[in-house]
């Protein structure tokens, strides 16, 4: 998908690039604080956030 960040994804952007979304979301680290969304690289959102684990 190029420079966009999960967070500019949409929603037709999604069947287009599963593959890739599945490499993404494969065991988070990090949540967007804008839009809830999850990656495990800080690269992926525009807000990302540290999850912690418990």
């Amino acid at each position: 998908m190029g420079n966009k960040t999960l967070c500019e994804w949409r929603r037709h952007d999604i069947p287009e690039h599963l593959g890739v979304l599945r490499k993404i979301i494969r065991k988070p680290k990090f949540i967007c604080g804008k839009c809830a969304r999850s990656a495990n690289d800080a690269d992926y959102l525009c807000q990302p956030l540290k999850l912690k684990k418990e």
